[in-house]
């Protein structure tokens, strides 16, 4: 009877529709792994080769979907019409060009300026960027004409820069402008460390792989996995910074406006990270879950386990956007895989296995060091609550984030949970 009640509650209380469906990511994630076992014994190919190689292959796989089925182009949020709505007008094409152009030479000048950008790590980037420099100088033009055409509002964010710095029109809504700029710096800071990261994690993934085959039910197992969940984030996270197309309906419909946003969500990353949790909020001590339970078997294969299925379950939240993934920025609402539960999924099981696998309040050197790790860990803890609530802040000015919030604080799990127990 109780579950007749849920069964029709559900109907009459419908989930929010997905920006993307879950589906889509799965296959998309299918595809990416395929390509990196099939290249893994290539001899001309390294990590950043690989990685590059498997992210277009999930490109590839969904936008066909979105291109072909979801006919996503289509869709209000795209603001594109489905024929040409106007005759092309090379010199807007030629103001957008310009736009663009002074874009990239103020970031690559950024990346000149800092040393941050000049060591051997950001390798993969400056080769990913050497490969696909002369198709994008190829597309871009051809793109932004069809753009010119389709584009409903044609007084766009590029056209306005363009004429800013061409014409010295000063635009009347500055808007447009701000959120466009901002999405580049998001695009510019993430991007070269997505790949940087998922070239690595590529080179790791095949090693902990062959360790595994050869010692299953392991620990080797356990680290073959902890690569495995996070070169699948990484690869739809790079995916994400490098497919922010109106024509996919993925590109950016607005930035975080605040500058606790931008801190909290930077503070996370390198080069930040490096400076943060080794002089202020260092919470792994000595010893870390593996070793704290060599001595019960039992319980360490039940503690890696729930581990995994926490990473599992964190980069599933990332496979859930799709093309759609990005920091600081609203690309389209998802409501589908791990967010149909919560809506913060990758938070929370994010922070859950980092006191699963840091163990800060088992420490040998004594309790005064275990506890300053517990409120070193709770601090990171605290970053990541602020994160989420900045976050929520930002996308409340989405109509659409409003309903998924509305039908999270009715249908989600903790929702359940508390009814449960009245």
């Amino acid at each position: 009877m109780n579950s007749t009640i849920h069964s029709v509650a559900q109907v009459q209380d419908p989930r929010p529709a997905s920006a993307t469906p879950f589906s889509v990511g799965l296959f998309g994630i299918a595809a990416g792994l395929l390509t990196l076992w099939l290249l893994r014994d290539s001899s001309t190919m390294n990590g950043a080769a690989r990685s590059t190689a498997a992210c277009l292959a999930i490109i590839a796989t969904i936008a066909i979907y979105e291109l072909f089925v979801a006919r996503v182009y289509l869709r209000p949020s795209a603001g594109l019409a489905g024929n040409a709505a106007r005759p092309l007008n090379i010199a807007r094409v030629a103001l957008r060009l310009t736009a663009l152009a002074s874009v990239y030479g103020a970031i690559s000048l950024l990346y000149w300026l800092l040393p941050e950008y000049h060591g051997a790590f950001y390798n993969p980037f400056w080769n990913l960027i050497a490969t696909l420099a002369p198709f994008l100088l190829v597309a871009t033009p051809f793109y932004f004409a069809w753009m010119d055409t389709h584009q409903r509002d044609v007084d766009d964010a590029y056209l306005q820069w363009g004429r800013l710095l061409l014409r010295g029109e000063r635009p009347a809504n500055w808007r447009p402008i701000r959120e466009m700029l901002a999405a580049w710096m998001v695009k510019a800071f993430f991007l070269p460390l997505m790949i940087a990261y998922l070239s690595t994690d590529a080179d790791h993934l095949g090693a902990s792989l062959a360790n595994a085959l050869n010692a299953p039910f392991s620990l080797s197992t356990f680290r073959f996995m902890y690569d495995l969940s996070y070169t699948m984030d990484l690869m739809f996270g790079t995916v994400g910074y490098l497919c922010t197309l109106r024509i996919l309906d993925s590109h950016v419909r607005s930035a975080e406006p605040t500058t606790l946003g931008w801190l909290v969500a930077l503070i996370c990353y390198q080069p930040f990270w490096s400076l943060i949790s080794s002089q202020y909020i260092h919470y792994e001590g000595s010893m870390f879950w593996d070793n704290w339970l060599i001595s019960m078997p039992v319980l360490r294969i039940v503690w890696g386990t729930v581990i995994i299925a926490l990473l599992i379950c964190y980069a599933l939240s990332t496979i859930s956007f799709g093309l759609r993934f990005s920091n600081l920025t609203n690309r389209g609402i998802i409501t589908s895989g791990p967010y149909r539960f919560t809506k913060h999924p990758a938070y929370i099981a994010k922070n859950l296995s980092y006191w699963m696998i840091s163990v800060p309040f088992i420490e040998p050197l004594g309790w005064k060091l275990a506890l300053a790790h517990c409120a070193a860990l709770i601090a990171v803890n605290l970053l990541y609550f602020l994160r989420a609530k900045t976050e929520e802040r930002h996308l409340m000015n989405d109509p659409d984030y409003r309903a998924y919030a509305e039908w999270i604080a009715r249908n989600g799990i903790f929702a359940r949970l508390t009814r449960s127990v009245r």
